[in-house]
């Protein structure tokens, strides 16, 4: 076998490697936005009704009708992002490529200047213009990424995003209604939905430490600090509205 042969192997078992992530990697903004809001909004219904000293029933009615409506919304939310920002790609793209069919020369210039702030000098400036311009595909996809700072990005499918979130807000947004659903014995039901809800977040900041292999321990500790920051907002304001009910009363 050659050298040649030999470092494409190399080269072919070194993509098969997942050292460069999971392959979640591309979704995990969606798993953590999903789940976080997921988390915290269902508590928020949980908490609010409970601090407002409501029936249980209300808790189980106001916990779904929260899991089905804002996860559709999380959902198609993600969905019409991701596609706003792949059509304002294409867009830009070209205007791009009408650019360099207009006024090439200036396009030529702006991909100089800015291998040159790269510290190409000389022959190898030349060279690099050279050969970039020589592509016309090539040539927008540089002006893209150098004068709007703008890649095109193979992982963007907005359906899927858009149902990974969807999935996640549903997934990890039902674990705190679990002890209503599961109908517990009435006086432990919100202690189990606390510690629950707390589980939760710590299972998503584990989740997302795996993934991205980053920050094992801070990870779900971060997490965890911000869900419970929302959850005790959430309380505050039913034990709040409550007082306010019987004070209007």
């Amino acid at each position: 076998m050659t050298t040649d042969e030999t470092i494409k192997q190399r080269l072919e078992e070194h993509k098969l490697e997942e050292r460069h992530g999971s392959k979640l990697g591309p979704f995990i903004q969606d798993i953590v936005y999903g789940g976080n809001d997921g988390i915290v909004t269902t508590f928020a219904v949980v908490a609010g009704t409970v601090g407002a000293d409501l029936p249980h029933y209300v808790v189980i009615i106001l916990g779904l009708a929260n899991l089905v409506a804002d996860g559709t919304s999380m959902g198609t939310g993600s969905y019409l992002a991701i596609k706003s920002e792949m059509d304002h790609f294409e867009k830009l793209r070209k205007e791009e490529m009408d650019e360099i069919e207009e006024i090439p020369e200036i396009e030529k210039e702006e991909v100089r200047e800015a291998y040159e702030r790269k510290g190409f000098t000389g022959k190898d400036l030349d060279s690099v213009v050279d050969i970039i311009t020589s592509d016309k595909d090539v040539w927008a996809d540089v002006m893209m990424a150098e004068e709007h700072g703008m890649i095109r990005d193979s992982g963007g499918h907005p359906v899927v995003h858009g149902l990974m979130t969807f999935s996640s807000f549903l997934v990890f947004g039902s674990i705190p209604l679990l002890p209503y659903l599961l109908r517990l014995e009435a006086d432990s039901r919100f202690t189990i939905a606390i510690w629950s809800t707390f589980g939760a977040l710590a299972i998503l900041g584990l989740t997302r430490s795996i993934v991205t292999k980053e920050r094992i321990f801070r990870g779900p500790i971060e997490i965890v600090t911000v869900g419970a920051l929302g959850a005790f907002v959430a309380y505050g304001i039913g034990v709040l509205l409550r007082d306010i009910a019987d004070i209007a009363m």
